[in-house]
């Protein structure tokens, strides 16, 4: 009788640890910890190229990126449609310039299905320029190329990013403060000329470098109607000291081969936006 009373208890308690362990809260914590702490993945897109490999600088590997364009010529040109913008929509973060660079993005952001969808413009907090210093003329598009508002773009992409994924903050924060060490590292070597310029004086033949211009501190005239011997004499300027400021990417009839050129970038697609800042930089100060 003693033997079988034992052996009931035994039974009992190996009952009752049993249902301890398959009802401790602390396996189901388990299992809602582990979801959550589940890593998020985003998708991204963004318009050109250069956006991309902003975004890339931010986030590495960690989410998927992708771009719709490349070359300048494409964007003006791009018509979309039903199924790139059910694309989009279903994207996490859509990244634009936010200027007349992209000339249909406000009409395609209206039809864009918004829902979780987070839409970045980059030019947010940059203080954008206009053709002629006029209020009222066109703005100008160009702002990716100067310094301050490059590092101001880069940080719009890196705060959209961490509303996101607010897990990674920190991790997002420190590859941006590595981004923009490493821009101005690269400048650095480049100050002492770039001051050496603040000696010329520079003719610009459109507007488009107003941006990398202003940052370095550099003295721009413009040329307007004139003929370039015309202005020279007209503003008593210094032929020596004079240096021509044109948009490689735009053909001219002046005849400027008695001057001393200098050819900037204003956008190339196969460039990331700092790497075209500082081809900029270089192609002024080998003047020198």
């Amino acid at each position: 009788m003693k033997k079988i009373t034992f052996i009931m208890i035994i039974i009992t308690l190996t009952f009752s640890i049993g249902i301890g362990v398959f009802s401790n809260p602390l396996l189901a914590n388990t299992e809602n910890t582990q979801k959550e702490s589940r890593e998020r993945y985003l998708n991204i897109m963004a318009i050109n190229k250069p956006q991309y490999k902003m975004v890339k600088k931010i986030v590495n590997d960690k989410h998927n990126v992708q771009y719709m364009m490349t070359e300048e010529n494409d964007i003006n040109k791009f018509k979309y449609n039903k199924e790139i913008i059910d694309n989009v929509s279903n994207m996490d973060i859509f990244i634009y310039s936010g200027t007349s660079f992209e000339p249909w993005a406000n009409s395609f952001i209206d039809e864009l299905k918004k829902g979780s969808l987070g839409i970045v413009n980059l030019s947010r907090g940059v203080r954008l320029l206009n053709y002629d210093g006029n209020e009222s003329s066109k703005e100008n598009p160009y702002y990716f190329e100067g310094i301050d508002s490059y590092k101001i773009a880069l940080y719009n992409i890196k705060a959209a990013i961490q509303d996101k994924d607010p897990k990674n903050r920190d991790y997002y924060e420190e590859n941006y403060q590595k981004s923009i060490k490493e821009l101005n590292d690269k400048i650095e070597p480049y100050n002492k000329k770039v001051n050496a310029l603040k000696d010329y004086t520079f003719l610009a033949l459109n507007d488009n470098f107003d941006y990398l211009t202003k940052d370095l501190g550099l003295h721009v005239v413009k040329l307007n109607n004139y003929e370039i011997s015309e202005f020279i004499k007209v503003n008593n300027l210094d032929e020596k000291k004079l240096i021509v400021l044109k948009d490689g990417t735009e053909q001219t009839n002046m005849n400027l081969s008695k001057y001393k050129v200098v050819n900037l970038w204003k956008y190339y697609g196969n460039m990331s936006f700092d790497e075209l800042i500082l081809y900029n930089i270089k192609v002024l100060t080998d003047l020198l």
